[in-house]
């Protein structure tokens, strides 16, 4: 089985997204150690910023999920990805642990792409009723019915894990993202043909390499913060 091809622009969006979050995270750590006044979970500012880029990378996720799997599942090939995946979420959860005590991160974007992937394998090839499972989310989560936040609100009585955790993504609204992306990449709706420039080049490089960059820029930013607390 041939691997499937990489798309430019697909990769450039996920490059975007990774900048983005990076800028976002170093605004929460420099409210963090105290440098800024804002709350990142707070402002409205803040809060759209961080799902404008929940949503590009989770739009990607279905777009990715499409591509790889609409025609052939090559089980053993995603048997590693979900391995590597569950691997990240384990090393953040208990690194979270350690600088987080009391709001450590138990579902955060990588647990969530790790499921997300798995229960997306149920909809590449009925991308209509994708459509229809992301209205549905949407339309009962803007009702105020978020039917998989009763498993969050199990785990938080029965498993004792924190009420606020710094990173949760929840079922709903999120998966709708998802499952959204799995409709555009059918209907070939990302069709955006963008000038490769050695510009876009590195930016889209990012975007291949985005699961090592999410589980190191923290570490590194948190770093470079306690280094320059200790030198002031």
């Amino acid at each position: 089985m041939n691997e499937v091809k990489r798309i430019f622009e697909l990769d450039l969006l996920r490059g975007i997204a990774v900048v983005l979050m990076v800028i976002f995270h170093f605004g929460y750590d420099l409210a963090l150690f105290g440098y800024a006044s804002y709350q990142t979970t707070q402002d409205t500012g803040w809060i759209i910023f961080r799902a404008l880029v929940l949503s590009m990378f989770l739009l990607a996720v279905g777009m990715s999920a499409y591509l790889a799997y609409k025609n052939h599942i090559n089980y053993a090939k995603l048997i590693k990805t979900l391995a590597k995946l569950t691997l990240v979420s384990v090393l953040i959860s208990i690194g979270s642990y350690q600088v987080f005590e009391h709001s450590w991160i138990y579902f955060g974007v990588i647990h969530f792409i790790t499921v997300a992937l798995i229960c997306s394998l149920f909809f590449v090839n009925i991308p209509n009723v994708s459509l229809l499972f992301t209205v549905l989310i949407l339309g009962s989560y803007w009702m105020g019915y978020h039917p998989f936040d009763t498993l969050f609100d199990y785990g938080v009585q029965e498993w004792n894990i924190p009420v606020f955790t710094v990173d949760l993504v929840s079922f709903s609204p999120w998966f709708s993202l998802v499952l959204l992306g799995i409709f555009v990449m059918h209907k070939k709706m990302f069709g955006l043909s963008v000038k490769e420039t050695e510009g876009m080049k590195k930016i889209a490089y990012l975007g291949q390499h985005s699961l090592l960059i999410y589980l190191v820029h923290q570490p590194v930013l948190f770093g470079l913060f306690y280094l320059i607390k200790f030198l002031r």
